[in-house]
């Protein structure tokens, strides 16, 4: 693994440096939002300089770079149409980062025939191991190994403390991980063990929509990938481990019944619209439907939703608080901030891509790309709850897996 960055560091190459953040990245992720943009930025920066040094951009005619420079044209026209009362125009014009983040990441994940990924998911893989290792130990014990405890019953903060998503890193990386690791090791004892191993630390973070879905995604992932054997065992095990668990464990009931119990009495529809994340997707709504055409403005929610004006809410029975930094769901969230124009733009443009993405992947069977889809995907699923689409922490892992998925589009991508 470290010759091949000692032959960049010995040709003097410049490549060694955004590989060498690229490697870190999940420890980025763990460390704030700070640590992120440093790093997203960094890389945009050096391959920028790379383009103009070796005039290797020839993305112009590639269909993503032109989808998502249609979507970034798209968020530019938000900034002079939006009808929010607060003139904002950093989340658009910052955007450009996770624009060239995406066709960075491509380049220097296939360059020189790929030989560099490997090494990258080696490391990305010890990370993760790290943060596995870190869950189940605050799962025993009640605090991780730095001394961070939850203040949520049920649920585990792991490396992130107070900010209780560790959830969505665990999600965001797990396909990638588990990919890795069938190619590398194949289908065996040590591989089935240990997807179960990461299946089950998804469980008990106690993120339930973040585990609803990598379950969704592990259900496609068993039975799209050519090669994974034994399908029907492992889905199978997975499923009797987490009912055990939930069973059995204290906290996860609890976690568990606080859905169980209401959807029993009230049914999945005013469950939903009743609980705190139903109150944010009917102020989102309402947003909307007042400003409909442009939306607010990206991140203009947290300013529009303290209005008394969206307050009378009949199925807020139980007085839960209207404000929130975002809606907590990507779609509510596009709805309110970018109003119809963007999300039908968004709609279309990653609904193409999935489906291109999913048309590729039957020709060329890569694990790598399936992997990438899958998170494109469940991250869109509507009514989920999610983080922000435009915050720094989920922005930086969704645009990570959607590079991986653009990357191995073409049939000769790496087998």
């Amino acid at each position: 693994m470290l010759k091949d960055f000692l032959f960049l560091k010995k040709k003097n190459d410049i490549k060694i440096i955004p590989y060498l953040i690229i490697c870190i990245l999940p420890l980025c992720l763990l460390s704030g939002s700070l640590f992120i943009n440093l790093a997203v930025i960094l890389i945009d920066i050096f391959f920028i300089i790379e383009i103009y040094r070796k005039k290797i951009f020839p993305e112009y005619k590639n269909i993503f770079f032109i989808l998502l420079s249609f979507f970034y044209c798209i968020l530019i026209l938000n900034i002079f149409f939006n009808t929010g009362d607060v003139f904002s125009f950093e989340r658009q014009i910052g955007f450009i980062r996770f624009f060239i983040f995406v066709f960075a990441l491509k380049y220097y994940l296939i360059f020189s025939s790929k030989k560099y990924f490997d090494n990258i998911l080696n490391i990305w893989f010890i990370f993760f191991l790290i943060v596995t290792f870190d869950i189940y130990f605050e799962f025993i014990f009640g605090f991780n190994i730095l001394g961070n405890v939850s203040y949520m019953e049920g649920r585990l903060s792991s490396f992130l403390g107070a900010e209780l998503k560790i959830g969505n890193f665990y999600n965001g990386f797990i396909f990638l991980i588990i990919s890795h690791l069938i190619l590398k090791k194949r289908i065996n004892l040590y591989t089935v063990t240990l997807i179960i191993v990461f299946f089950t630390a998804s469980f008990i973070i106690g993120e339930r929509s973040n585990f609803l879905k990598i379950f969704i995604g592990f259900v496609l992932f068993i039975f799209l990938a050519k090669q994974i054997k034994y399908k029907t065992y492992i889905l199978s095990s997975l499923i009797l481990i987490s009912f055990s668990i939930g069973l059995f464990n204290k906290s996860m009931n609890t976690r568990i019944n606080q859905i169980v119990v209401p959807v029993k009495s009230m049914g999945i529809v005013n469950y939903v619209k009743t609980s705190h994340y139903g109150v944010h997707y009917d102020t989102a709504y309402k947003i909307f439907l007042r400003n409909k055409i442009f939306g607010v403005g990206l991140k203009q929610f947290r300013n529009e939703s303290r209005k008394e004006i969206y307050k009378d809410n009949v199925n807020n029975i139980y007085n839960r608080d209207n404000w929130a930094t975002h809606p907590h769901q990507v779609h509510f969230e596009l709805l309110s901030e970018t109003g119809i124009i963007g999300y039908i733009s968004f709609i279309i443009i990653f609904m193409f891509a999935i489906l291109l993405s999913f048309r590729k992947y039957l020709e060329n069977r890569n694990i790598y790309l399936l992997s990438g889809l899958i998170f494109v995907v469940t991250s869109l699923i509507p009514i989920l709850p999610s983080g922000s689409f435009f915050t720094t922490y989920t922005a930086t892992i969704f645009w990570i897996n959607f590079a991986v998925m653009i990357s191995f589009y073409k049939k000769n991508s790496l087998k």
